[in-house]
């Protein structure tokens, strides 16, 4: 399975989106710990914006080989609306649906290799 997503130009966007959003769950994480500093926060949007990026790019490149799916838009929706909408809610709910996300990318690149 790690020999198909190296061999995918668009399944290694979703590899680096998964990391980059493992961090991103972790600087939250430290957010709900510690006290909010503004340089904490910026880097938990920052590194939010860079996830955006990898699954806009893994979109991109898989829009020009004709194989985007509806799971695929369902997503990145999610990702755009639904996560950043959960930031007005309890902190724990946020937590739980920014995990949800992370249950999703992986969903990703096993419809693509099935």
């Amino acid at each position: 399975m790690i020999d198909q997503v190296q061999a995918s130009p668009s399944l290694i966007w979703v590899a680096a989106t998964i990391c980059l959003h493992i961090i991103n769950v972790f600087v939250g994480l430290s957010l709900g710990f510690q006290k909010k500093t503004p340089s904490l926060v910026r880097t938990h949007l920052l590194v939010y914006i860079a996830v955006l990026f990898g699954l806009g790019s893994y979109l991109v490149i898989n829009a020009i080989h004709g194989e985007n799916t509806i799971w695929d838009y369902l997503v990145a929706l999610y990702f755009i609306t639904i996560i950043p909408m959960s930031r007005k809610w309890d902190v724990v709910l946020h937590a739980g649906v920014t995990v949800m996300g992370l249950i999703f990318l992986p969903m990703l690149i096993l419809l693509q290799i099935i």
